[in-house]
């Protein structure tokens, strides 16, 4: 199946369908999002600016990672979730979309530096504030910040 015929299957479902007939339910998604962005960002700006030496100074970027880790993963999720929810009710308009593209690269680039580069800078015993520490802690903050400002662009693009 190509790229269009997924993105119309997508629009077409059940989900889909309602969401786009419900008065409130693409609204409330959409609260739903970026409360969970909120969540995620929270614990990854939290790890970065540890990573790049500032804050929290009595916890490693390993054991402030570990503390955060409950919500990153519940803060992702929903927003994978959710996206996929309030996709399906503009396939069209996200398929077109120039903004919508960078998004999604940057949030696979941004996944898998977390879940690589990031994540070994983060349980390193290199010190926080290190050159290394720091080149993982702008990159993962420029890729994750890069990604949200993509998404805010797909209603204006």
């Amino acid at each position: 199946m190509s790229a269009i015929g997924v993105f119309e299957w997508l629009g077409h479902t059940s989900i889909g369908v309602a969401l786009n007939r419900s008065t409130w339910g693409v609204a409330i998604l959409e609260m739903v999002h970026l409360l969970a962005l909120a969540a995620l960002g929270g614990t990854i700006l939290l790890v970065d600016l540890r990573l790049l030496g500032f804050g929290l100074k009595r916890r490693s970027p390993a054991e402030l990672a570990a503390e955060l880790s409950p919500i990153f993963w519940i803060g992702l999720t929903v927003i994978l979730l959710s996206g996929v929810l309030i996709l399906s009710t503009e396939t069209m308009k996200c398929y077109y979309s120039e903004a919508f593209r960078i998004k999604m690269m940057l949030l696979f680039l941004a996944l898998l530096f977390q879940f690589t580069l990031h994540n070994k800078a983060v349980k390193s015993e290199v010190a926080a504030g290190s050159l290394w520490s720091r080149s993982a802690g702008v990159l993962s903050l420029a890729l994750w910040l890069g990604g949200g400002l993509a998404g805010r662009a797909i209603g204006y693009l």
